[in-house]
């Protein structure tokens, strides 16, 4: 019988998004195949609370300075060694330097892996960079042109960089049809209804999906927005959104739901998902909503272009282009849904063939399956 292996989850930020909801997610599909999970997180986050709510080991930790925080990383040497712990996933691009610390102060025997999730723009050649990056065992990117990204920019060894695509557990996706799924929700059935879920940031460009609708001059055409600012926001942008809303007299077309931890029946709800951000990393509600057979309006940029490409289901528009959004909005029925490989999808990004390939490639164990 393979060994199962101690496993620590580090992540010390203090918000609760889609990061944050993917490390743990992970965390708990590494320990349903056996292995031993420790979970490293801030004291009094979201993430705290959610570890300790599904049962799993918890580290609670002060919040670490963003950079060169050298005691904590000995505290966490000395925790983890008590637990057998060699393996280190991170997430957070702000807790690199922490897991750097770590590899270095244990003199490479606790190795870190970084999941990448947050694209950057810009060149990451600096000296202190380079040898923070040299301390990781392992760069693992959603998808191709990431690792392009990563190794254009970075002196960081190409070997390290490999693309393993981000996962999802289809046991959860809700058998609901649309009809059911919009009863459920109380939503009109005879409305082109489109759907944009996720965290309410300035970055997710929803006016743009705002004035697309007031192009539109349908009342046919409806709207509704699924999620929340984040906690202690300083943002205006949602009172921003509500007054664009009834500047464009707009009240009866856009409604929001507020967060929902159970967003499959909204995707089976909506006729499409719309993801306007100029540039969005991977997307998580984009293979979210492919894995419901709903398609994705989505910007011709970043990953929703490669994932649209991979798998062609939606239309990809201008970026920061309303008009654009508006008549790809138009179009959104005229999918021929059939030609959507559901099986072929299925089989890339499930939760399992995922795991087997962390556990070969980045632990370098047999698989535990």
């Amino acid at each position: 019988m393979t060994k199962k292996l101690p496993i620590a989850y580090l992540c010390t930020s203090r918000g609760w998004g889609g990061l944050e909801m993917n490390h743990l997610r992970n965390a708990l599909w590494m320990k349903s195949r056996g292995h031993e999970i420790t979970l490293v997180c801030t004291k009094n986050s979201p993430l705290e609370k959610a570890g300790i709510e599904v049962h799993l080991s918890v580290i609670s930790i002060r919040k670490p300075a963003r950079h060169y925080a050298f005691l904590s990383a000995w505290m966490l040497i000395l925790s983890l060694h008590k637990r057998g712990v060699k393996e280190v996933f991170i997430r957070n691009t702000s807790d690199i330097s922490l897991g750097a610390s770590i590899a270095f102060f244990s003199f490479k025997q606790i190795h870190i892996h970084f999941f990448m999730e947050l694209m950057f723009q810009d060149q990451k050649q600096q000296l202190y960079r380079t040898i923070r990056y040299s301390f990781l065992s392992s760069w693992i990117c959603s998808l191709e042109y990431m690792k392009q990204k990563v190794l254009s920019s970075t002196h960081i060894e190409p070997n390290k960089v490999c693309v393993i695509p981000s996962a999802l557990d289809f046991s959860q996706i809700s058998p609901f049809n649309k009809n059911e799924a919009r009863q459920q929700l109380k939503l009109p059935m005879d409305k082109v209804i489109f759907g944009m879920i996720g965290r309410i940031d300035r970055k997710k460009r929803i006016e743009l999906s705002i004035l697309a609708l007031h192009q539109l001059q349908s009342t046919r055409h409806q709207l509704i927005i699924v999620g929340e600012e984040t906690p202690d926001s300083q943002d205006s942008y949602l009172t921003e959104l509500k007054q664009l809303i009834q500047e464009k007299k707009l009240e009866d077309q856009v409604h929001f739901y507020g967060f929902h931890s159970e967003t499959s029946p909204f995707y089976h709800a909506i006729d499409a998902l719309i993801m306007a951000s100029d540039f969005e990393t991977f997307g998580m509600s984009t293979i979210e909503a492919l894995a419901h057979n709903t398609p994705v309006i989505a910007t011709n940029s970043g990953g929703s272009q490669e994932l649209l490409h991979l798998f062609p289901l939606g239309i990809l528009v201008e970026p920061g282009n309303p008009l654009s959004f508006a008549s790809a909005m138009q179009k959104i029925l005229e999918i021929d849904a059939d030609k959507f490989d559901a099986n072929a999808f299925k089989g890339y990004f499930d939760h399992q063939r995922i795991c087997e390939i962390i556990e070969s490639r980045i632990l370098s164990c047999e698989s535990v399956r």
